[in-house]
Order: C-alpha cells, then structure tokens, then sequence
C-alpha cells in the first residue's frame, strides 16, 4: 500500500498509472459501507486509490468538525487487509485549499437548498468543491459513493455534468447493521442506549413504504409525523417522498422512482437514511 500526503505526489503517481483507475473518497472513521465501496472498485478497475480527508467546508458547525471521529492508523489498517496495493492519498486542509479555506458557488437547481441543505446551509457546496478537487486530482476513470448520502450522490452527478468532467460517478447501496441501521461514520458517538434507538429511522421508512404502496404520500406523512411525535428521544427534522431523478416532492407518484428520505437528531448526533419506495 502506498501512502501519498501531497498533491504533487499523487500528480507524479497518478502520471505513471496505466489502465482504469477507481477511485473512493472518503472521510475516514471507515466502516463495513466504505468497505463495500472499495471492493467495488477492485472488481471493476485494476487501480485502487482512496482518499481520506476530513473536508471543513462541508460542516456547517466548527463543534461537528471537532467531534468528527478520527483514527487514521486503524483506517489503514482496514484498508490494507482488503487492498494491499491501494493507493491511499491523506492529504491537509493546506494541500487541498491551500492558505485559505474557500468554497466555490454551483448552479445545483435548487437540488443544494431541500432536505440537508435547508438545515445544513453550504453543505453542498462544500461537498461538490472538495470533490471537484479531488477528480482533478485522482483523474479516476470511476468514482464510488454510497446511496446512504443520496442527495449528496444526485448532486455531485450533476457537478460532474456540468463540468464535462470525465469520470462516471457510480452510485452503491446502502448497508446496514443487523437490525436496519445505516453505516455511518457518526454512528460511533452514539451512546449505548442512543444506538438501542437509533434503527427507529429505518422502521419508520420500512412503514412509510408500505403505507406509500398500500395508500398514499400523506398517509405515509402522517405516520412517520405520528411515530416520531410519540418518542421523546428523536427530534424529527424532515421526512420527504421525492423523485429519484429530480428529488422534487411534488406530485410524486407510483409510477415513478421514487425514494423516502428521512433525518433527525438524537442527542447531539444527527443521522440520516433514505429507501427506494
């Protein structure tokens, strides 16, 4: 495994590499989901190269920044027993903004201010900036995100479309705890008793969908509203039935790909799902 921690190394790296190349960014704090993405990758392309940084300008509180989990010596470690001859690039916050942390602006058609964008104002520029960056870099020819962040995959396609760039973004499924739970990074701050809670974001969009199937949009609404305002332990923050293409809720109906999106704090932890309906 090759550890790269500047751009100039990964440039020089990256001239001397024949053949497809894929590639997973990833913030770290690596879990079985992040795994997936990378044994993805090995099958369909004979380059492997992950990056792992912790993007400031996706956060839209300095605390959460703070209290993102980081263990780089165990996410190697990982990383190596499934991908020894990965490429593994690590690099600054000076190595991708260099002296000052800047987002860039994007024309996202609104897709950037619904679900986590109306609560996470910039997030997404932040994203589509950290990933412009690291495609012009990686020059991967394939680059893997999971479903879990489906907003965030639909938006980063779109950057990708817009900038002509040519690499083919490659959406995989979520996967999840034995009892339903999405992998997630953040899931390592919850408590005993909060991870005893946290699956309930899963049955209520397992609900939902059978509710969608069976009658409607809003009664699927009104129960997801119900079972969250019958627990103290949740504050719900939105619950959306939106088209897969547009990730407009309005006349959204069966005949289309459709997907239930759902988030909401427990504690200080603020965790997110989504299913195909």
């Amino acid at each position: 495994m090759k550890i790269l921690k500047t751009a100039k190394s990964l440039q020089e790296t990256r001239k001397g590499i024949d053949g497809l190349v894929g590639f997973v960014p990833t913030m770290g704090a690596l879990h079985e989901g992040h795994l997936s993405l990378i044994q993805k990758s090995l099958k369909e392309n004979p380059v492997l190269i992950v990056s792992i940084f912790v993007n400031p300008t996706q956060f839209d509180s300095p605390l959460d920044l703070e209290k993102y989990p980081r263990n780089l010596t165990h996410d190697l470690s990982l990383i190596e027993q499934i991908a020894p001859d990965a490429i593994v690039f690590t690099p600054s916050v000076s190595e991708i903004y260099g002296n000052t942390v800047h987002t860039k602006n994007y024309a996202f058609e609104g897709l950037d201010r619904i679900m986590e964008g109306a609560s996470r104002e910039g997030h997404f520029q932040g994203v589509a900036t950290v990933v412009e960056q690291l495609l012009d870099l990686v020059k991967p020819d394939k680059a893997y995100f999971g479903e879990k962040d489906f907003q965030q995959l639909q938006i980063i396609k779109k950057m990708v479309s817009q900038k002509k760039h040519p690499t083919t973004i490659v959406g995989c499924p979520i996967k999840r705890e034995p009892d339903g739970l999405a992998m997630s990074s953040r899931n390592q701050r919850l408590s005993n008793e909060q991870r005893l809670h946290a699956p309930l974001l899963y049955q209520a969009l397992q609900e939902a969908k059978s509710l969608f199937q069976k009658q409607n949009a809003t009664a699927a609404h009104r129960h997801v509203e119900a079972l969250f305002a019958a627990q103290t332990h949740f504050t719900l923050d939105y619950f959306s039935i939106c088209s897969e293409e547009t990730l407009m809720e309005s006349h959204v109906d069966k005949t289309e790909k459709v997907r239930g999106f759902i988030a909401a704090q427990l504690g200080e932890i603020r965790l997110i799902d989504n299913l195909k309906f």
